[in-house]
């Protein structure tokens, strides 16, 4: 998380006005989720992929990093989406591969594995334009967009205070961790389970703290001012817009035409 954060405030296009960022990320993931179209998805990926890696300039190994986790849990919901289970005499299925156990057979179908790689082209190419606009906008740029589009300052600051202890709740735990740690707290697995307990009860013990300490010194200010009011001095850039203007255009003419 805390590496993610890094990486936005040294973006290549950190500089890049917000609008022209969220607005070229949100064409390409409109189009994904509502086409459902393999090509859209195919083609949001490389697109956003070359500009997490060329223009934002983020390592290469980095980005197939937080790559990972979003496809470990993708590929447990695909096992549930592409095995299918029937009774052993049922008719009218249409089988690639069966595997029979006792009454019950265990099969893959043409319409389940058409479905999982549709699954799975939407789910990367939305991934992919997610971690386009996290690693190319600081906070204090997406909150801008924000309070733009006339959101309300609570809905917005709250962002502003979750995204903010995620980071205090990260160092908490590290410290509770090395503690632990010099003290032998996950020398074996009963240590290990003991540790973990004491660590989450610990954590959810401090983060308490932290917000009452936060509510106190809102309500010592009054409690009327925004915690975030943000204000930027950045210029569009014409030349983006017209990358985007293509963007759409391409993106609803392989609609139509698919």
């Amino acid at each position: 998380m805390i590496k993610i954060d890094d990486y936005a405030y040294t973006s290549g296009l950190k500089n890049v006005h917000p609008i022209e960022k969220v607005s070229f990320a949100l064409i390409f993931l409109f189009f994904t989720i509502v086409s459902k179209n393999v090509i859209v998805a195919c083609l949001t990926f490389t697109v956003m992929s070359i500009g997490v890696l060329f223009k934002a300039k983020i390592p290469f190994k980095a980005y197939l990093k937080l790559l990972f986790a979003p496809f470990v849990f993708l590929m447990t919901s695909l096992f549930a989406i592409i095995f299918s289970i029937a009774p052993i005499n049922q008719e009218g299925l249409e089988i690639l591969w069966m595997a029979q156990i006792g009454s019950w057979q265990i099969y893959i179908s043409p319409y389940s594995v058409q479905q999982s790689y549709h699954l799975a082209t939407t789910i990367l190419a939305s991934v992919s334009c997610l971690y386009f606009l996290v690693l190319s906008t600081p906070l204090h740029q997406l909150m801008w967009v924000l309070k733009k589009a006339k959101l309300p300052t609570v809905f917005i600051e709250l962002i502003g205070i979750t995204y903010r202890f995620i980071f205090v709740l990260l160092e908490n735990m590290y410290q509770i961790y090395i503690a632990q740690s010099s003290r032998l707290g996950y020398q074996n697995y009963r240590s290990w389970i003991s540790s973990v307990a004491q660590l989450i009860v610990s954590l959810f013990i401090k983060s308490i703290r932290s917000a009452k300490d936060l509510q106190i010194a809102i309500d010592s200010r009054g409690g009327d001012e925004h915690l975030y009011d943000v204000e930027l001095s950045m210029d569009y850039n014409r030349g983006n817009f017209i990358i985007i203007f293509i963007s759409f255009v391409t993106q609803f003419s392989i609609l139509i035409l698919t």
